[in-house]
């Protein structure tokens, strides 16, 4: 029971690494708050969580909504112990066929959601001297990929993020730390094949870019948030964490 009595925020929790980081964070002794723009999902998972943990709306794009939901969260706990800003947006297009908003809608989920989380949950941490915060990028975020300018872009500026908060909070007793999944079954990458012209070509494409010859799963990518999480973790400030099966061994 890493995470005993623990008030932990997750954005995108409704699916994928986020509902899955949720689960184990509550199997650890957790209270949860699912963030999420489905809040419909976010509350059926919440429900089956149980009854000491909840679900607010949310677009992460947007400050007015951010600062909505972390009043919201603070009425009712006072403070939080754990950020995990792990809600995204995918795209797979050229640099030169990416649109304005399409640019725009990745940016500003990928990398301006975080830092208005951080913006608006970070500073009562720091009063508190304590508390972690996980970013989740990408190995997109680490090295190039085509069809992955805006994503690449917004996953390696989230990883800078991470380190120049770290040194920002360094003493301040606050830990912020990045883990930076590979290819992993979730409903984002299931969005993905489906755009291919052979879907299960592209699967099997996708399985040999992991040297370990299989995708990696949502549960073990939730494993290396919930280290960051707990206090195995006290020395890790700035850390980035990648769980890509070898990709960036190779």
């Amino acid at each position: 029971m890493r995470l005993q009595g623990l008030k932990c925020v997750v954005t995108g929790g409704a699916s994928g690494i986020g509902a899955a980081t949720a689960r184990r964070f509550v199997a650890e002794g957790a209270s949860v708050c699912i963030l999420d723009r489905d809040v419909s999902a976010a509350e059926v998972l919440a429900e089956e969580l149980g009854a000491d943990h909840f679900a607010l709306e949310l677009d992460v794009r947007l400050e007015a909504q951010v600062e909505h939901a972390v009043a919201n969260v603070h009425e009712r706990w006072g403070h939080i112990d754990v950020l995990v800003n792990n809600a995204g947006a995918e795209l797979n297009k050229t640099y030169d066929e990416t649109t304005v908003d399409e640019w725009d809608k990745v940016l500003d989920t990928d990398l301006k959601g975080p830092w208005l989380l951080c913006k608006h949950f970070v500073p009562r941490m720091v009063e508190r001297g304590s508390g972690s915060v996980i970013n989740v990028a990408s190995l997109n975020g680490l090295v190039g990929f085509p069809l992955s300018t805006a994503y690449g872009s917004a996953k390696g500026g989230l990883v800078v993020f991470t380190r120049d908060m770290a040194i920002e909070l360094a003493s301040s007793g606050v830990r912020i730390n990045c883990v930076c999944p590979g290819v992993i079954e979730t409903p984002m990458m299931e969005r993905w094949t489906d755009l291919m012209p052979d879907k299960t070509e592209a699967q099997a494409m996708l399985r040999g870019v992991m040297p370990i010859g299989r995708m990696g799963t949502a549960e073990e990518v939730a494993g290396a948030i919930l280290f960051f999480a707990s206090a195995d973790s006290t020395l890790c400030q700035g850390a980035v964490l990648s769980v890509d099966g070898g990709f960036t061994a190779q």
